[in-house]
């Protein structure tokens, strides 16, 4: 059964089940009420005439007995009541609407009360005209019972006058039920409308099919409603994150640090990916897409990322590899270089300068290479440093590792990959800053204590103008047109989140001067 379908019918079964119970219930309490009305009214007109002045005259004077059932039926017509009945301590009637009647024994048995007792009372029974509803009053007169008069009304008529009463509420319910299917309908109409016209089966379908899609895409999905708090991830993202149930309608700035990576709802940029870390040894790529209604208002965001941990140490092994080519190929370099000196030197038979620039030569390598690894305890950053160090020699850079530099282990907050990407990147922009003449030099320390890692660098570079000083930071913003922009954005935003502190002075060249804490309590 189509959907439309069901919630018309149950709404017509509602509607039928709810006018059915009111109109059965107005009507038994509208005969309710209508019976204790007549009750009243028929006590009050039998009290009326066990009182009147010719039904007591009745009784002393046999003949007046004729005129007094047409003075009853008077009576009787006037307050509309089916019959009056007067009958003496016999229970033999003297008065009846049937004129046949008269003279003859009372029916129905209940009058027996008020011609022993003298009672008033009303009562139920069967008489000539059938069962019907009757006030029983006794006749006194001076002080001595001459019979009983009773006033009735019969069942026929009771009912009759309730359905009149209720009839005039049968339009209304008519109107009411004609009223709730046009509703029926133009509600199913409008669910419709709003599901797309889809079927429940079909929605199910789709969901089901949505969930096994979201569950076995790559990449981690969220949707946030437009407070920011979670409403619906996948499987991915579970994994990625460490969400679980618990975490629904948390907001998302609890769980990781998405939204410092996102600017505000209003940028028009929604569907650039950004890079976050979401914790120590975690990021992510990610990028979002604004949800609006059909007023064009935010009701929320639908994040999408990808696990870039696993991709970084596959790319770090490339670059290492990269790396130690590219220090074998300088080295390489200079070594033949040096060996043409020596080769030139023993030609000219100069041996004493040929066993001083060995010597020398041989000393300068120990020197830088004792400085890196004897003090430099993390592979990875000694690694990077020593390929820095050959390939500014092979482009005539002079690069100073200062020998008072050392490092045993990197902060909390920071990973090896995330410490390479801030000592990398800013050495290669000194690198790239100074002349390659023989005159350019960068100086660079690294240095540690319980509490702070420190890096300086330093270069005779140009310096960097300041109207751009404020924008080097920025995503996208570079100055070498075959530079993307994201170094500095990498690594402001590795410092910042480690809690660290990034410093940049200009003089005679450009100075960087950074502090990250060793603990994760420390603040910046």
């Amino acid at each position: 059964m189509k959907l439309s379908t069901q919630i018309t019918f149950f709404t017509v079964l509602i509607l039928i089940f709810s006018l059915g119970s009111m109109t059965v219930l107005s009507y038994y309490q509208m005969k309710s009420i209508l019976n204790d009305q007549l009750e009243d009214k028929l006590m009050d007109i039998a009290s009326y005439v066990s009182e009147d002045y010719m039904v007591k005259e009745a009784f002393k004077d046999k003949n007046k007995l004729p005129d007094l059932n047409e003075h009853i039926e008077k009576i009787r017509s006037g307050t509309s009541v089916d019959f009056i009945t007067v009958f003496d301590m016999n229970s033999i009637r003297l008065t009846h609407p049937v004129e046949e009647n008269i003279g003859k024994i009372f029916k129905g048995g209940d009058e027996i009360r008020v011609l022993t007792k003298a009672e008033k009372y009303i009562s139920k029974a069967e008489g000539t005209l059938g069962i019907s509803l009757r006030a029983f009053v006794p006749i006194f007169n001076e002080g001595r019972q001459l019979g009983g008069v009773c006033v009735g009304s019969t069942i026929v008529e009771i009912n009759r006058e309730t359905f009149k009463k209720t009839e005039q509420f049968i339009p209304f319910i008519i109107i009411g039920f004609l009223l709730g299917i046009y509703c029926a309908f133009v509600l199913s109409s409008s669910i419709k409308d709003e599901i797309l016209g889809l079927e429940p089966r079909e929605i199910t379908l789709l969901l089901k099919e949505k969930e096994a899609i979201l569950d076995n895409v790559k990449e981690g999905i969220i949707t946030l409603n437009e407070n920011g708090n979670l409403i619906q991830y996948n499987r991915e993202a579970a994994r990625i994150l460490g969400l679980t149930g618990k975490d629904m309608n948390t907001n998302v700035n609890e769980l990781v640090n998405i939204n410092k990576m996102i600017p505000g709802l209003e940028a028009a940029e929604s569907n650039n990916d950004f890079e976050v870390k979401v914790r120590t040894g975690v990021t992510i790529l990610c990028k979002y897409r604004i949800l609006q209604n059909d007023k064009k208002q935010i009701i929320g965001k639908v994040i999408n990322f990808r696990d870039l941990t696993e991709v970084k140490k596959m790319s770090e092994e490339l670059t290492g590899i990269k790396k130690m080519a590219w220090s074998l190929r300088a080295q390489n370099h200079e070594f033949m270089n040096k060996l043409h000196t020596i080769s030139g030197l023993i030609q000219l038979e100069e041996y004493d300068e040929a066993v001083k620039y060995i010597s020398k030569t041989a000393n300068s390598g120990n020197d830088i290479t004792r400085t890196i690894t004897g003090k430099i305890k993390n592979v990875n950053i000694a690694a990077l440093l020593l390929a820095k160090y050959y390939k500014a020699e092979e482009t005539r850079i002079k690069f100073e590792i200062d020998k008072n530099s050392n490092l045993s282990k990197v902060p909390v907050l920071v990973s090896d990959d995330d410490l390479g990407s801030v000592i990398g990147n800013l050495i290669e922009n000194s690198l790239d800053a100074v002349n390659v003449d023989g005159t350019g030099i960068v100086y660079f320390k690294i240095s540690e204590t319980d509490d702070i890692l420190i890096i300086d660098i330093k270069d005779n570079g140009p310096g960097i103008p300041d109207e751009i000083t404020e924008k080097i930071y920025e995503r996208n913003f570079s100055t070498k047109s075959e530079h993307q922009g994201y170094g500095m954005f990498i690594v402001k935003n590795i410092i910042e989140n480690a809690n660290g502190k990034i410093t940049l002075s200009v003089d005679k060249g450009t100075s960087w001067h950074i502090e990250i804490p060793m603990k994760s309590g420390e603040n910046k």
